[in-house]
């Protein structure tokens, strides 16, 4: 029953992050954020068996929680790591950049198997629109920091996004950004492409369901089995919110 409680507890601080990678094959996986905000959740050596449960193999931190990081070694999984919108005007600096990498990513591995880095949180569609101009230039610091110490080609550096960012999202084909953020979202892109990494955006398909839940299927939101939804422009069938 205390490990029933757990995992229900786990799975209700946890949410689908569609990871979208800039590459030739444009390819797609699904992995879950690890919150460590809320009551009663269960420890990280606790929560280890209980996200191996769920067939998950790739994990999220807004952090770089040294316990969990600990607690995750040598199981394979691997982690992205998040930093702050805090320390966006910190990571400016390259030697802020390099301590970073120093002491919250080189401790961990091997052992830890830490695959992205995620700095800032929606920071272009953030209320501080002077943060913007701070992420593309911490992004390169902490990428430099990685090739310093050897580690660019196993860790990637990107940054989330919210679905906000897309002044049309439907039907998939019509997907555009929103003009207003052109001046930034170019040259992240550019350095996404440039250095092989992936593109992430936040994205809650409850949500969309629980606004609109005339003209969406409960079973299309929750990954069960449903008809699915093509789009008219390509023919392109989509079997999830979360892909569409």
């Amino acid at each position: 029953m205390e490990q029933h409680h757990h995992f229900t507890t786990l799975l209700l601080h946890i949410s689908a992050l569609l990871l979208l990678t800039i590459s030739p094959l444009f390819a797609t996986a699904i992995g879950i954020n690890y919150g460590q905000i809320a009551n009663n959740l269960p420890s990280p050596q606790q929560a280890v068996p209980l996200v191996k449960s769920t067939g998950a193999n790739k994990l999220k931190l807004y952090d770089a929680n040294p316990t969990v990081l600990k607690a995750f070694a040598n199981t394979g999984i691997a982690f992205t790591l998040g930093i702050g919108n805090e320390y966006l005007t910190k990571l400016q600096d390259p030697s802020a950049a390099e301590n970073w990498i120093q002491c919250n990513v080189k401790p961990y591995l091997p052992a830890t198997k830490i695959t992205s880095i995620a700095i800032g949180n929606e920071v272009l569609t953030s209320n501080d629109t002077s943060l913007s101009g701070y992420l593309l230039p911490a992004m390169e610091n902490i990428h430099s920091a990685l090739v310093k110490f050897n580690l660019d080609q196993k860790i990637t550096v990107t940054t989330a996004h919210s679905l906000s960012v897309m002044a049309t999202s439907y039907p998939p084909s019509s997907g555009t950004f929103r003009s207003d953020l052109n001046g930034v979202m170019s040259p992240v892109l550019d350095f996404l492409v440039k250095t092989c990494s992936p593109f992430l955006i936040n994205a809650y398909p409850f949500f969309a369901f629980e606004r609109n839940p005339k003209d969406e299927s409960l079973d299309f939101v929750l990954f069960q089995p449903n008809a699915g939804v093509v789009d008219s422009d390509n023919n392109l069938r989509y079997d999830n919110m979360l892909l569409r």
